[in-house]
């Protein structure tokens, strides 16, 4: 094996030194570029942090207004709501009144129709009555009764 000659193997241990001693000097002068690049990165994304916390807040404060204002809105269409019933109420109410004052005056005037055709109705019932009486007792007698005698015979 060639790595094993202790000819070649000088020349490769002066040159392994040599290409490290390159890229140390390389390394150590890309090194505080990549600090720098590392520190700026670390600035940068600690104010975007910072930057995001507050409008994280800030989201946080107008939920917090956005749900007073709802609720505020809400009490005042439940109290809006509560007026409107209690004004349909009144209303009804009135009608209602209205509408009774009109049916007791229709029921009224229709008790007194009734009580009129009542009236009538009895007092043409004794008519009714004696020539009912008149009509029986001429066709089982056969000769007509005196309208006195028939008026008494209804009246008892």
């Amino acid at each position: 094996m060639p790595q094993f000659d202790p000819h070649v193997a000088v020349p490769q241990i002066v040159w392994l030194i040599a290409v490290f001693a390159i890229l140390y000097l390389i390394v150590r002068a890309a090194l505080p570029k990549v600090e720098r690049v590392v520190g700026s990165r670390a600035g940068v994304i600690g104010a975007d942090l910072n930057e995001a916390e507050a409008a994280k807040s800030a989201a946080a404060a107008v939920i917090t207004d956005y749900e007073a204002s709802l609720a505020t809105a809400r009490a005042a269409a439940a109290k809006l709501a509560v007026e409107a019933k209690e004004a349909t109420a009144a209303e009804t109410a009135a009608r209602l009144k209205t509408i009774d004052a009109d049916l007791a005056a229709h029921t009224a005037s229709a008790m007194a129709r009734v009580e009129a055709a009542r009236a009538e109705a009895h007092a043409s019932l004794r008519s009714v009555a004696e020539e009912a009486t008149t009509e029986i007792v001429e066709r089982l007698t056969g000769r007509r009764p005196d309208p006195a005698e028939v008026a008494a015979a209804v009246a008892a």
